[in-house]
């Protein structure tokens, strides 16, 4: 009976040496399928259940993008014992790829058809801050917004899971703004026009569409009424025709109220017949 005793303690202590060396080589190798996406609220359960608030864990990336664009992005990690940092990165409808400025994070699959982003070891810190950089592709679909999920390990690295801690980062909302310019036709045009904007108030995005009669260099610009400049929508060559830009307001953090969107043409072979006009819009929030 005792030789079954010791047999059985045996099996034991193997089955929990097992386990604890899957949890230990899962977290060596990244782990996926424990950031927010679809509620999930487990974290990091090899490190504790509960995330640690020391810990920052931050995604920077654009706040608006255009369907399908590639961009880059950092997950930076910092607090915490912070020998070394890993992680878990995911998107709720577009999708998160390695970027090869960094050979330390791996796409693994989370579930049919869904990858997301992980460490393949521990990365250590640069100065105060563990960074990882990706890249995130937009998905096909403008007007609507997408969000970019994290969680981010800060460890002692003794080889053992007591003493670590974890955080989730905040959601990061990506707006997928429409199309900055919608290509001109080739009707024939008579004369300079510029329409008033529309939807007119608006929030986030707006169109505006202008008409020039002559081949010529066009610049349209967005202004706030202290005569800021808020940016440049055209600045280019056209030929004669109808065209229509789409100006997306998250982009640029701005406040609600009045601005004003001014254009100007000019033709190089003649100078004197330039073309100018503003117009005001609101935006409310």
């Amino acid at each position: 009976m005792m030789r079954i005793y010791k047999y059985l303690i045996v099996c034991v202590v193997i089955i929990f040496l097992f386990f604890l060396y899957e949890t230990l080589k899962a977290f060596d190798d990244g782990i996926v399928g424990l950031t927010k996406r679809g509620g999930n609220t487990e974290g990091c359960t090899c490190h504790n259940l509960t995330p640690f608030p020391e810990v920052s864990v931050i995604i920077s990336a654009p706040s608006v993008v255009h369907p399908n664009d590639t961009v880059d992005c950092v997950l930076k990690i910092s607090g915490g014992p912070l020998v070394a940092g890993g992680c878990d990165i995911s998107a709720g409808t577009g999708n998160v790829i390695t970027s090869l400025a960094d050979t330390s994070l791996q796409s693994l699959l989370a579930a049919v058809n869904d990858y997301e982003l992980t460490h393949k070891y521990p990365k250590f810190p640069s100065g105060d801050t563990v960074f990882f950089l990706f890249k995130y592709i937009a998905p096909n679909t403008p007007g609507i917004t997408d969000t970019i999920f994290a969680n981010g390990n800060s460890v002692n690295y003794n080889g053992l899971p007591t003493g670590d801690e974890w955080n989730y980062a905040g959601n990061k909302l990506i707006y997928i703004a429409y199309p900055l310019q919608i290509t001109g036709n080739s009707q024939v045009v008579k004369n300079f026009q510029l329409n008033q904007n529309y939807p007119n108030p608006f929030n986030p995005n707006t169109n505006i569409k202008y008409q020039i009669s002559r081949n010529g260099f066009v610049t349209l610009k967005i202004y706030d009424l202290t005569g800021k400049e808020v940016t440049t929508l055209v600045n280019s060559y056209q030929n004669a025709g109808i065209y229509e830009v789409n100006f997306a307001s998250e982009k640029f953090g701005l406040s609600s109220g009045a601005y004003v969107y001014q254009i100007n043409f000019t033709d190089p072979l003649r100078r004197e017949n330039s073309f100018n006009d503003a117009k005001r819009m609101i935006l409310i929030k």
